[in-house]
């Protein structure tokens, strides 16, 4: 009896009764419940503590006879300046030609008497509010805004936080104990056993959470916030809880060989992202997509401060009432950007499910199939390009041209993590060369060959021409933009972009070829010389290039090509040159292509054939 709202939540879902039943008992229950009470209690302190009590200036705001300063100061000035007449006179009789002793003693009567009227005054306006004369009720008002959204802030940094912690840590610690294999054996649905953990090894935080409710709508009350915005924001960050705790669980699934670090390392990268949105301005860039991710970006419109910037809130989103995609309106209401930050919510968790679903039954399988990847790309794409179309009329914003080269920066960073997710594995590559070699060529069609429906969707095939197809899927938008909305642009600018697109993919070809190769090793960390490989092409060229001092312009800075940033080498680039490194990066890109095949080759052949040929199969 006792226990049957457990047995209910049993019979929907027996993973999240599983965690449930470990974590709500009385003293972890009442650990969470106190600590939650007593950061509230310190929460308010903190603010208490700020009150003003003593040792405020007379002409503080909040000094109720603050009025009275403006006429000390100006019964001062009027002193000052009979002060001075009454000097001046002084200095006038005591000259040999005027000299007269009855009206210099009158004067220095007079002068002695304004001086000490000059010093009353002055210690009036110059000295400290009495302290029953300090509004303490005004201060207050003021500052419920701020301790609103400060508790805000605090929640959102907590439930994201430790929350993720808490989830990478859990599934860390059922690979270490061997029990995941055992619930990947359980009937239940993949969906059922990680909404169960997602849902279930937070549970406390949830609870320690829910009693701030109370809290925060008796400041939202006090601040004059609408409930329904102070529900909104709750919306906004339950969206939030969904789509970082199912990163975090992917995460757990797919970090193994962190060695017991992949829990800090995901909590510090989501505190990382949580400080950099945090107070991050809407710059009217493509990367004003990433403020999206974080709830903080409703609180300006939860305090009417959306017009300009602000301080002394413990946020900073700038100006965003302009914020545009596609030049809609985005930041013009607080409603759309509640809707945008659901929508990149939903969209990014549906993505992030689809990848949880596929490597929780089967570990060695790639994250995404490769017609997965083609609509992610494309949902993408259509995304961060509206926001690099933007144009608000300001000063200091940045440039079209500026935008395309962000984007492109972050289309980059999207194509390095679909290697990563598409690149199937040695003996997965080895099952589908043999596959290959066993397989009857018919006399078909190019595109209904099977080896080209194989290398297009097939899940064991290498992942080359799956982000090749990525690379079109992304570039064709980019650079049809590009063509209509730099009309009458200079014929350079529209080179350099195009340019520096097709470097770009070029780059991304040759580093893709590259992992395919490196994951064709015999070495169980595979993996890592992957990861080594890619981070070194990305990083340690321009780093040397740094180091030697070669840049752009300058001699040899045509070096700066052959990175993953060539931006500010092709606005000194000649067309020739820039077809000389492409030239020499297909080279490349060819020479790994013929050698991925011919090992693809070599490890389709039989052991026996490879035993008559007198070399080791691959």
């Amino acid at each position: 009896m006792q226990l049957n709202w457990l047995d209910r939540i049993g019979d929907w879902n027996p993973q999240l009764f599983r965690e449930l039943k470990g974590r709500l008992n009385l003293r972890n229950v009442a650990i969470a419940l106190v600590m939650s009470l007593v950061c509230q209690m310190l929460f308010f302190l903190s603010w208490s503590g700020r009150v003003p009590s003593e040792n405020i200036h007379i002409s503080d705001p909040y000094c109720k006879v603050q009025a009275t300063y403006f006429s000390y100061q100006q019964q001062d000035q009027k002193l000052q300046a009979q002060y001075r007449q009454l000097q001046n006179q002084f200095n006038h009789y005591t000259t040999p030609q005027h000299y007269n002793p009855e009206k210099i003693q009158q004067l220095k009567q007079e002068i002695e008497v304004h001086k000490g009227k000059v010093k009353d005054i002055q210690l009036k306006y110059n000295g400290n509010c009495p302290k029953d004369e300090i509004n303490v009720e005004k201060w207050w008002k003021d500052h419920y805004a701020q301790m609103f959204t400060g508790l805000c802030v605090m929640l959102t940094f907590a439930l994201l936080v430790v929350g993720c912690y808490m989830l990478i840590s859990d599934l860390a610690g059922e690979e270490r104990r061997g029990t995941l294999n055992f619930i990947r054996l359980s009937p239940q649905s993949s969906q059922s056993i990680l909404s169960g953990k997602i849902l279930g090894v937070p549970a406390l935080l949830y609870l320690a959470a829910a009693l701030t409710i109370p809290f925060q709508l008796w400041l939202g009350f006090l601040a004059e916030i609408p409930l329904g915005e102070v529900i909104s924001f709750w919306v906004v960050l339950i969206g939030s809880c969904a789509f970082f705790y199912s990163a975090a669980v992917l995460l757990g699934l797919v970090s193994y060989w962190f060695s017991g670090f992949q829990s800090w390392f995901g909590a510090g990268a989501v505190l990382a992202f949580l400080s950099f949105t945090n107070y991050k301005s809407i710059a009217y860039s493509p990367n004003d997509w990433l403020n999206l991710f974080s709830p903080v970006v409703l609180l300006p419109y939860l305090v009417d401060r959306t017009g300009s910037p602000y301080t002394q809130l413990p946020f900073s989103q700038g100006v965003i009432q302009d914020w545009q995609w596609f030049y809609f309106p985005l930041g013009a209401s607080g409603i759309s950007v509640i809707i945008f930050a659901l929508l990149n919510y939903g969209v990014g968790t549906y993505w992030i499910w689809q990848a949880l679903n596929r490597r929780f039954r089967n570990p060695s399988t790639t994250m995404l199939s490769k017609r997965q990847s083609y609509f992610l790309s494309a949902s993408f794409a259509v995304v961060t390009l509206g926001f690099a179309v933007q144009s608000t009329g300001k000063q200091h914003t940045p440039s079209l041209f500026d935008n395309f080269i962000t984007l492109l920066s972050m289309n980059w960073l999207l194509l390095v993590g679909l290697i990563a997710a598409l690149s199937p594995h040695r003996q997965a590559l080895q099952d589908w060369a043999r596959y290959r070699r066993e397989q009857t060529s018919g006399r078909k069609g190019f595109w209904k060959s099977s080896l080209v429906q194989d290398l297009i969707v097939g899940e064991k095939s290498p992942a080359v021409v799956a982000i090749a197809i990525n690379l079109a899927i992304i570039a064709a938008p980019v650079a049809l933009c590009s063509l209509i909305l730099f009309i009458g642009s200079d014929r350079s600018s529209k080179l350099q972009l195009l340019s520096g697109l097709v470097l770009n993919l070029t780059f991304i070809l040759i580093c893709a070829a590259l992992t395919q190769l490196m994951l064709l090793l015999k070495t169980d960390k595979r993996a890592i010389w992957a990861s080594g490989t890619v981070v070194g092409m990305t990083l340690v060229l321009p780093a040397l290039l740094g180091l030697l001092s070669i840049h752009p312009g300058e001699n040899g800075g045509g070096l700066w090509l052959f990175t993953s940033a060539p931006w500010d080498a092709l606005r000194h680039a000649s067309t020739t040159l820039i077809a000389q490194v492409l030239v020499v990066q297909w080279c490349i890109l060819s020479l790994l292509s013929w050698r991925l095949t011919r090992q693809l080759q070599q490890a389709g052949e039989s052991s026996t054939k490879a035993l008559f040929a007198a070399r080791p199969s691959v």
